[in-house]
């Protein structure tokens, strides 16, 4: 079983069903499935196992292509559209990509793509282009699709979905073979400002859908409306999962207009919302995010670090009556490691809750022996979810992956009920003076003060202390506060060793476009 057949699956659910909406434009599962065979067709002249980058916005054909991508037995790899067109180049000839795949919004970069050093010899792109490199075969992606209609084509996808009619809906216990070929390389944006391509098989990535699919319920009958870029691993399982049971998926690229995601929402009758913690608090702050009928929402997700205590529980007040999913997982996890049970959430914020199906959680010391409940210690894990490794960085690689093992560098703990807990990163583990502290529980306790929205806190070098604390605020909108103010908070609530140095406004925090915070530049 590949990823291509999660597509199989989903259109014999439900072959004349919308699977994509993206503005006024609609795509059935049979014309999707159609359309990915089109393309993969394009694609079948380069040997199996290439990588092929795709470069685009969310949009129907960015779902297309990555599908094409997998029934042609090649591998993709999914490039971060907000970065500049350097280190496009850098990821494409890293990883050695023979194709590239992009969107109309990004043909005028073509030309700083491919060409000279690049490994691209065949690009697909939706749009003309302004010239063309002579070492480089073009195919227009529109061309492929105008068959789309064709008998011939819809009758090869009506025999496709046949196959698998008949069959039930996926389940983790009761799976097919799963390719243990690589399927995908992730590029991370890490910490440290050097991207690491994260190599997943088709078996990471099947079992860890179709388990998140059992823990949240999902159905035909669901939809998600999806504001995370699909190049980031967690827009990516929104994608896997809502194909893979027949749902449906809502774009929609204007996540700043928060009243037009709603307007969407609403007029789409999506069931569930899924974003990192800065989606919540953003929307938390528009009065009609908490007054706006929405009927038919089912359910909220969370991941993509953690969120602060106070924002959860806005969340539970204003959706009392819907299912709340806060999740843990990362890249390297294929992606999602665990979650927190929605009927446990208003007892017990803050944990990140039990592991999901075949996923082994262990806390484990420095040396790798695994440390009793209630110690602190990383957060090792093991199951089909830990990936095959990092794409050229053998040395990286090693550091965590561990005899199976993947050491995930999260500080944690698991309580006597059997419920993981995230403290921080192990590189958010600030030295002050000879204490360690905790980057996350200085960002919850100011985040906590009436006059603040968010901040980041990070460690600067210092002269006397080694390091020390830096916190990078953002006001909430009417509200004043000073250092001394942020200071004073800190030194009441977490005691004198704790308490930042220096306190720096912002009107905004910098982000990645997946929407975390971007420390490096804080730094």
């Amino acid at each position: 079983m590949t990823l291509f057949d999660l597509l199989l699956y989903g259109a014999a659910r439900s072959p004349e069903k919308e699977a994509v909406v993206h503005g006024d434009h609609t795509i059935s599962y049979r014309d999707l499935l159609a359309a990915a065979i089109a393309v993969a067709r394009a694609l079948e002249r380069l040997p199996r196992g290439s990588r092929v980058a795709v470069l685009s916005e969310n949009s129907i054909n960015y779902v297309i292509s990555f599908f094409a991508v997998c029934r042609a037995g090649l591998v993709v790899v999914p490039l971060d559209s907000s970065l500049k067109p350097e280190k496009l180049r850098n990821i494409i000839v890293d990883c050695g990509a023979s194709a590239l795949m992009v969107s109309d919004r990004y043909t005028s970069i073509v030309d700083s793509l491919v060409g000279d050093e690049s490994p691209v010899e065949l690009v697909l792109s939706e749009g003309s282009l302004s010239s063309e490199s002579a070492a480089v075969n073009y195919t227009s992606i529109a061309a492929l699709l105008a068959d789309v209609q064709d008998a011939a084509l819809q009758g090869l996808a009506d025999s496709e979905i046949d196959r698998f009619s008949q069959s039930g809906p996926l389940l983790y216990d009761n799976l097919p073979e799963c390719s243990h070929d690589l399927a995908a390389i992730f590029y991370t944006s890490g910490s440290t400002g050097d991207s690491k391509g994260v190599m997943l098989s088709h078996r990471n990535l099947i079992t860890n859908t179709i388990a998140t699919n059992e823990y949240l319920k999902l159905t035909a009958e669901d939809s998600v409306i999806v504001i995370l870029p699909f190049f980031y691993i967690y827009g990516n399982s929104l994608m896997l999962t809502h194909v893979a049971c027949g749902g449906q998926l809502v774009i929609e690229n204007r996540f700043a207009y928060p009243q037009v995601v709603l307007q969407t929402m609403v007029r789409c009758e999506v069931t569930g919302f899924s974003g990192v913690p800065s989606n919540f608090m953003i929307l938390l702050k528009h009065a009609a995010f908490a007054q706006k009928q929405l009927p038919h929402l089912r359910y909220l997700t969370q991941a993509g670090g953690a969120m602060p205590p106070h924002v959860i529980q806005s969340l539970i007040d204003v959706f009392r009556d819907r299912d709340i999913y806060i999740m843990y997982g990362q890249t390297e996890a294929s992606p999602r490691i665990s979650y927190l049970p929605p009927e446990m959430l208003a007892e017990i914020i803050g944990s990140v809750g039990v592991p999901l199906k075949g996923v082994a959680v262990h806390i484990c010391d420095e040396a790798g022996s695994e440390l009793p409940r209630g110690e602190l210690g990383e957060v090792v894990v093991s199951g089909d979810l830990v990936m095959m490794g990092y794409w050229n960085q053998p040395d990286e690689q090693d550091q965590v992956l561990k005899a199976g093992r993947l050491y995930t560098g999260d500080l944690g703990r698991i309580d006597d009920g059997g419920l993981l807990w995230i403290v921080s990163r192990k590189k958010e583990i600030i030295k002050v003076g000879g204490h360690r502290v905790s980057a996350r529980e200085v960002e919850e306790c100011i985040a906590a003060h009436p006059a603040i929205t968010e901040v980041a806190v990070v460690g600067v070098p210092d002269d006397t202390l080694g390091e020390a604390l830096k916190a990078v605020v953002v006001l909430s909108n009417d509200q004043t506060a000073d250092a001394k103010a942020i200071q004073d908070h800190c030194k009441l609530k977490l005691g004198p060793t704790k308490v930042p140095k220096h306190v720096i406004f912002t009107d905004a925090l910098p982000r990645y476009q997946s929407g975390k915070v971007n420390k490096l530049a804080l730094t």
